[in-house]
C-alpha cells in the first residue's frame, strides 16, 4: 500500500492510502478532480473520506464526496455513520479528539497491509499514547524560533497547531520497535525548516522520516 500526498499545508491538505483495489482519502482540502486523476479516475476504489475538521484547507471540497456518494467520517462536521466499517472497510478507523481552535479529530487507521497508522494534524498537543504504531503522520507546523513576530500570525499558529518540539515529543511517546515510517505534515511555509525537522525526528525515531510534499509517494 502507498501513501500519496496531494497537498500538505495551508494551501490544502489531502492524502491517499491506496493499493490496486482500495483507497482511503484523508482530508478534502484539494479539488476532488485531483483525487480522481491520482487514482486514474477509478473512484469506485475509494472506501471513504476522513476529514479532521471544518477549516477549508482540510474539508473545503467535502461536498464533492457527498455528491459522489462516498462515505464520510468527519465527526466534528456532523458526518458520523451508523457503522464505522461503512466508511472505511477494509480499513478500520478510530477517532480521538485534538486541541484546535475548532473541534478537530485525529485518526487511528488499521489495514492488514500496513498495520496501524496514526494521523494527527492541527492540534496544540496530543493527550494520548498509542500501542504498536507502525506509521505516524504528524503535524510539525512551526519552530518557535522561526515564527513570525506579527501578533496576529503568532496567535493563529499558536492556537491549535503543533510545534516541532511537541511533535517530537509525541513521536518519542509512540516510538517502538515496529515503527516503520514517520511522515511530518502541514509544515508552515515561513516558520519551519524541512531538513532540520527531519533531522530532529530522526534522532528520536528508529525508522525513515519524511516531510510530506505535494506529489510524493511512499510505500507503507
Amino acid at each position: 500500500m502507498k501513501m500519496t500526498c496531494l497537498g500538505s499545508g495551508s494551501a490544502g491538505n489531502c492524502y491517499l492510502l491506496h493499493n490496486e483495489t482500495d483507497c482511503l482519502v484523508i482530508e478534502a482540502g484539494v479539488p476532488f478532480k485531483e483525487v480522481k486523476k491520482a487514482l486514474n479516475f477509478d473512484i469506485d476504489k475509494i472506501c471513504g473520506l476522513l476529514a479532521s475538521h471544518g477549516h477549508k484547507d482540510h474539508s473545503g471540497y467535502i461536498q464533492d464526496y457527498v455528491k459522489a456518494g462516498i462515505p464520510i467520517m468527519a465527526p466534528d462536521l456532523g458526518h458520523v455513520p451508523n457503522s464505522l466499517s461503512a466508511v472505511s472497510k477494509p480499513f478500520s478507523v478510530q477517532t480521538f479528539p485534538l486541541v484546535h481552535d475548532v473541534p478537530c479529530s485525529g485518526f487511528l487507521v488499521e489495514h492488514e497491509e500496513i498495520g496501524r497508522l496514526l494521523f494527527i494534524t492541527d492540534t496544540e498537543y496530543v493527550r494520548y499514547r498509542f500501542k504498536s504504531i507502525n506509521h505516524i503522520m504528524i503535524e510539525a507546523n512551526y519552530d518557535p524560533e522561526l515564527m513570525c513576530h506579527e501578533e496576529y500570525k503568532r496567535t493563529h499558529v499558536l492556537t491549535g497547531h503543533m510545534s516541532i518540539d511537541t511533535a517530537c515529543g509525541c513521536i518519542e511517546a509512540n516510538n517502538n520497535d515496529d515503527l516503520r515510517n514517520v511522515i511530518l505534515i502541514h509544515l508552515s511555509d515561513g516558520s519551519s525548516n524541512e531538513q532540520e525537522f527531519i533531522d530532529r525526528a530522526r534522532n528520536i525515531a528508529s525508522c525513515p522520516v519524511y516531510v510530506a510534499d505535494r506529489g510524493m509517494e511512499i510505500e507503507l
